[in-house]
């Protein structure tokens, strides 16, 4: 069987895309080469899987494992008669072989050709373009200085900080570290006070510039927004009450927005030449942020304007190609400072950088310009919620194994065995948990009134309890738990056996922006009736409160409404997938673990579902081997940051 032949099977069975498999026939056609219209079809097939390029040396020592094929939920009857992997790459050739003949192929010539090769590496020529312009990018706003005169510095951090002590605040550390260049990032884990220090920081920066800065906000998603700006709102007080003034924003917005979509384009408004009109741009949730984001992101900055990125590096990556804030921070738990910073950050802060996390010749140049926060205020990393975070983070499965057998108990978090989703008593636990939501349903308000607070009530219910689920597809999948929660709960809403796409008590979230009705991805709403005599209306929170105030004075709080009519992308959010949470938390968090694995359960997922635990976290597997598993698998996106 020729190599085309065998990646139309592969197409015909599934295994790759519509998109993939067009992009090889192009190649096919236009140069008449099998090789490089393989590669361009498995380059594009690894985007598709979220890494920016094809490794090939990695490739060709375990395809199956590299290009995870065949697929998990695979039933083709076709398949039999599919090539494997290992097959197709081995009749390429060798890797140094496939390399020499792409060099010289037509699919590799010229500025416009569609491959570029980088190393041993391939990638789609724009996404090489988009590592590119991030590369330098942020080299060019690393070697900016703007390092401030010590003794203006010194007095700010005590002021904002208080007087330094024996144990390291790295809080403080990333605010003195973030005034020495264009470009800085604050990293760490849930409870360890980015926000924090971000107020901080913009109170620096004011307090330093001679005149007052443009600082601008953003997040990825609407629902982190939203959470960002909650999170400013609630510590800007907390500091102007101890006396320091200074001006600061106190809204943040999506990246899409900030940076102006158009329609029917890829492109935004806002690019190189026509920049953003601000100094400072702090996004949050930066993990969240794709290669291609990120690239319009610092192709859209002005000269001179500083970069600041937050996040959690161990969180799960973007869920389009690349992992940029991972890459940017790898080795930072290690710090690997520079001696010459290492001092300078002691001569301002008053504290020590341990010798430990000195290192002369840094391997990755970004650790000059970032701060992991090691303590978490919300979690004690020696029981409950932080314990098993951590545990999972640093891939220890000796505590987590005595967990999951029963030989250890602890706080916070429980292990829930179930062997199959129709378990009767995995029903009562998903009805326990939904209980006050529906008794809440129930109890409409006679007075109209009363109705928008009934529904911030609602609204605020579903930040208590939440299912978050690993996959989306089969029985432990996101859509078809979604399905059988909806039954359990609302089996008076029936008809003929089925559940109507709109009913009263449906929980819903958008999946993509809107900005015509001003809603956006992530956004949750409830379906529910004003009056008995009334259509069924979708309520959602008003732009004018967060889910933190929210939570404390539901009250006071705005609530709008829509026609479903008018919201074509939502789906039931009963459950959740954890890339869907991540921006988010809950009070009460369950993580389903399906039955088997599969290449998506890592140790990122796993940690991501943990940290979205507010004060009760519930693990519900059918197989504790399968969490052991997910922890001990790390993901690995391929690319050049």
């Amino acid at each position: 069987m020729k190599l085309m032949e065998s990646l139309e099977k592969w197409y015909a069975c599934g295994w790759i895309r519509a998109i993939d498999m067009n992009l090889a026939r192009y190649v096919m056609r236009a140069t008449e080469d099998e090789v490089s219209a393989v590669i361009a079809g498995l380059t594009s097939y690894q985007l598709g899987r979220g890494h920016p390029r094809l490794d090939v040396s990695n490739c060709w020592q375990d395809p199956e494992q590299v290009l995870a094929l065949p697929p998990e939920h695979s039933f083709s009857p076709l398949t039999r008669e599919a090539t494997s992997p290992h097959d197709v790459i081995t009749r390429l050739g060798t890797p140094e072989a496939v390399l020499k003949q792409l060099t010289n192929s037509a699919a590799t010539q010229g500025e416009d050709s569609p491959l570029v090769i980088a190393g041993n590496c391939v990638y789609l020529r724009r996404y090489w373009r988009y590592e590119q312009v991030i590369k330098h990018g942020l080299a060019q706003l690393m070697q900016t200085e703007t390092t401030p005169n010590e003794d203006r510095l010194r007095p700010l951090l005590t002021q904002l900080f208080g007087e330094p002590d024996s144990t390291i605040s790295w809080q403080r550390m990333a605010c003195a570290l973030a005034t020495r260049s264009l470009f800085s990032i604050i990293t760490g884990g849930p409870g360890t006070g980015k926000t924090y220090t971000v107020v901080r920081l913009i109170a620096t920066l004011q307090a330093l510039s001679p005149q007052p800065l443009r600082i601008k906000l953003a997040a990825p998603t609407g629902k982190a927004a939203a959470r960002m700006t909650e999170s400013i709102r609630a510590e800007l007080p907390k500091l102007n009450q101890s006396g320091i003034q200074f001006p600061a924003p106190d809204e943040a917005t999506t990246l899409h927005r900030l940076l102006g979509t158009q329609p029917h384009s890829r492109a935004f408004r806002h690019h190189r030449t026509n920049p953003l009109a601000l100094d400072v741009l702090i996004v949050d949730e930066a993990s969240m942020v794709d290669v291609e984001m990120m690239a319009a992101i610092v192709e859209a900055l002005p000269s001179g304007a500083r970069l600041i990125l937050l996040g959690d590096k161990d969180q799960l990556a973007s869920v389009e190609a690349g992992a940029v804030l991972g890459q940017l921070c790898r080795g930072a738990d290690a710090g690997s400072y520079a001696p010459e910073l290492a001092a300078w950050l002691g001569r301002v802060s008053g504290q020590s950088i341990p010798k430990a996390m000195q290192q002369a010749a840094a391997s990755n140049p970004y650790l000059q310009h970032v701060v992991m926060l090691r303590t978490s205020r919300r979690f004690n990393a020696e029981e409950g919620i932080g314990k098993l975070a951590h545990e999972v983070n640093q891939q220890q499965t000796s505590w987590l194994q005595k967990w999951l057998s029963g030989e250890l108990e602890a706080n916070e978090i429980h292990y829930f065995p179930v062997r199959v989703a129709g378990e009767q008593r995995f029903r009562q636990f998903i009805e326990r948990g939904f209980a006050d939501y529906m008794k809440l349903l129930s109890n409409r308000p006679d007075n109209a009134a009363d109705i928008d607070s009934w529904a911030a009530q609602l609204l605020t219910q579903l930040t208590e309890f939440q299912v978050l689920v690993a996959v989306r597809e089969g029985e432990w999948g996101v859509r078809e738990l979604n399905q059988k929660f909806a039954l359990w709960l609302h089996a008076e809403a029936l008809r003929g056996g089925v559940l109507p796409t709109w009913y009263y008590g449906r929980p819903i979230m958008i999946t993509h922006n809107d900005y015509s009705l001003n809603v956006r991805n992530g956004d949750i709403g409830v379906v529910l009736q004003r009056a008995a005599d009334e259509p069924l209306r979708v309520a959602l929170w008003s732009e004018t409160k967060g889910a933190e105030s929210r939570v404390a004075e539901p009250k006071a709080t705005s609530v709008r409404w829509l026609l479903p009519s008018r919201l074509t992308q939502v789906e039931s959010v009963y459950a959740m997938t954890v890339h869907k949470s991540q921006g988010s938390e809950f009070k009460h968090t369950v993580l389903v673990v399906p039955d088997r694995d599969s290449p998506v359960l890592t140790k990122e997922l796993v940690y991501t579902g943990i940290t979205r635990a507010k004060q009760q976290f519930t693990l519900v597997a059918a197989a504790p081997e399968v969490v052991e598993t997910a922890v001990l698998r790390r993901i690995e996106r391929s690319g050049g940051l």
